[in-house]
């Protein structure tokens, strides 16, 4: 006859074996997102983000590119422009200040190094502002220079309730197979 008790032993390294996993997915997905939104290729989509006004990249993490990138700025959202507000000595971006709808693209070739900022004029003041930065050697993506994602308080509060849902649920399972439903004396 085979024994099928479960051992809290074998128990806690299935649990841990799950959580791991987990923890690795997620790991894997941030730093693929993080190393995408700063590779130089040279392409912001404009009125971009879940509300549409933000330039992606640009807005949360600077556009690096080498001289001599042209870079094409395509509105995903319409109502949006590029007003510069400033740029090396010598540059001469002049953005795009026509108010413009979903399916524009206009491209500059940058070639003057430093630091050019940009905005939305009708959504300046909801946050839709762009950093790009012209530099002679990209800088390398790491996931350690990136930081941490940014995670939502709502999504801190489900992690949270989830955590304590699976260790409750564990936590009774393990009660469960342990000491089984009957919960009178067993007969000597």
């Amino acid at each position: 006859m085979e024994d099928d008790t479960l051992s809290r032993r074998s128990f806690l390294r299935g649990a841990a074996g799950a959580t791991a996993a987990a923890g690795a997915v997620a790991a894997g997905a941030g730093n693929a997102a993080a190393q995408a939104t700063a590779d130089g290729s040279g392409t912001v989509e404009v009125g971009a983000g879940s509300q549409g006004l933000k330039y992606v990249p640009g807005t949360d993490q600077t556009l690096y590119v080498t001289p001599g990138t042209t870079v094409t700025f395509e509105w995903v959202t319409g109502g949006h422009n590029i007003i510069v507000e400033s740029q090396p000595d010598g540059a001469s971006w002049g953005g795009h200040e026509p108010l413009e709808d979903e399916g524009f693209s206009t491209e500059f070739t940058f070639e003057t190094t430093g630091v050019y900022e940009y905005y939305c004029e009708p959504h300046q003041s909801l946050g839709m502002v762009g950093t790009l930065e012209v530099v002679e050697q990209l800088p390398t993506p790491t996931a350690t220079a990136a930081g941490p994602p940014e995670v939502p308080d709502s999504a801190k509060s489900l992690g949270i309730a989830s955590f304590i849902a699976m260790v409750s649920t564990l936590g009774l399972a393990f009660f469960f197979t342990k000491y089984g439903g009957d919960y009178e004396p067993p007969e000597e």
